[in-house]
């Protein structure tokens, strides 16, 4: 009996809690659309919109990239979203212990088939190198790619993604 209470306290927390991740999320949208780049000096083109990176991977859906633009207002243009994961990646190993922490999840990142971060190609079908014995598996869609590097990698390392914004063409 004491277990069915304690389970419904957590039920309610958590519904709480998502409640809360998908206002903020829905307010980030609100206030980084347009502004976002007003607020920092990003020239945003003509043909492109800019996202915020956390911002939920459906956004991206069936998007071409056109740069990655860094917490500082720094862009770097990526036509394809292995160059968005790369970009990102090798601004994560810039700090030492992050790069550390990186290299210490080589072989422990699983897909169904294959390592999705590793020390050496191996396996797999569309590696990218990001830096000396570190790889990482691109060969998915958009939305799998975008949610591996987030939620599998960056959170895993204590990355901040949360400033970072994605470049992408409107059709």
């Amino acid at each position: 009996m004491n277990v069915v209470l304690e389970l419904q306290k957590l039920k309610e927390e958590l519904v709480l809690e998502i409640d809360g991740k998908i206002e903020e999320t829905i307010e980030k949208l609100r206030t980084d659309g347009q502004t976002v780049s007003e607020r920092e000096n990003v020239p945003v083109r003509e043909y492109e919109s800019i996202y915020p990176l956390n911002a939920g991977t459906g956004i991206y859906k069936g998007k071409r990239p056109t740069g990655v633009v860094f917490a500082g207002g720094e862009r770097i243009e990526s036509p394809t979203w292995k160059k968005v994961m790369e970009e990102i990646l090798k601004d994560c190993c810039k700090s030492s212990t992050r790069r550390q922490a990186l290299m210490d999840l080589r072989g422990k990142i699983l897909g169904r088939n294959r390592v999705l971060v590793g020390s050496e190609t191996g396996k797999m079908r569309s590696p990218i190198k990001i830096d000396e014995a570190l790889y990482v598996e691109t060969h998915y869609d958009t939305e799998t790619l975008l949610r591996i590097l987030t939620t599998r990698i960056l959170d895993e390392v204590g990355y901040d993604y949360s400033k970072i914004r994605i470049a992408v063409k409107t059709e």
